[in-house]
Order: C-alpha cells, then sequence, then structure tokens
C-alpha cells in the first residue's frame, strides 16, 4: 500500500512538469509503426509461452507429477542411448 502512494505522488509531479502543449507532428507511417510493434511483441510473447508451455503449467498446478517422471525417463534413456553410440 506504500508503494501506491510512492507510485500517485510520482505521476502527479510528472503531470505538473510535463509541457501542456505539445507541437509536434505525427506522419501517417506511426500509426501503422506503433501497430507494429504492438503486434510484434504479442508474437514474441506467444513465443515464449510456446517455449515454456510445460513450465507455465507447472506454475498454474496443471501439471501432474505422472508427466514429469515420464519426461525425465524419456531424457535420460535418450542421454544414455546417445553416449554409447559413439565411434569404437
Amino acid at each position: 500500500m506504500h508503494r501506491f502512494g510512492y507510485l500517485i505522488l510520482i505521476v502527479l509531479f510528472l503531470s505538473l512538469i510535463a509541457p501542456s502543449v505539445a507541437f509536434a507532428y505525427l506522419d501517417p507511417g506511426s500509426g501503422s509503426m506503433l501497430l507494429q510493434l504492438v503486434l510484434g511483441g504479442l508474437a514474441g510473447l506467444a513465443v515464449i509461452a510456446k517455449l515454456y508451455w510445460h513450465r507455465l503449467l507447472g506454475l498454474f498446478g496443471r501439471h501432474s507429477p505422472q508427466e514429469e517422471s515420464e519426461s525425465e525417463t524419456n531424457s535420460t534413456s535418450l542421454s544414455t542411448s546417445d553416449s554409447s553410440d559413439g565411434p569404437q
């Protein structure tokens, strides 16, 4: 709750020192650039969610222990078979 009060004070201070009138021009490409920025951010979040999907499920408690043990078994069996396939 204390942080919320500081946040309000900072916002009020910044609004008081900000200029009231800005003589600026936004060309037609600015809107499309902002849209591209938003869509690129959403695409990046989608890729991150896809990469860490199992971790996200575990975070929300939807990942069962049985699935974890199966994935550990598969990864250990792959690593042991990979190490024995080297050149002889």
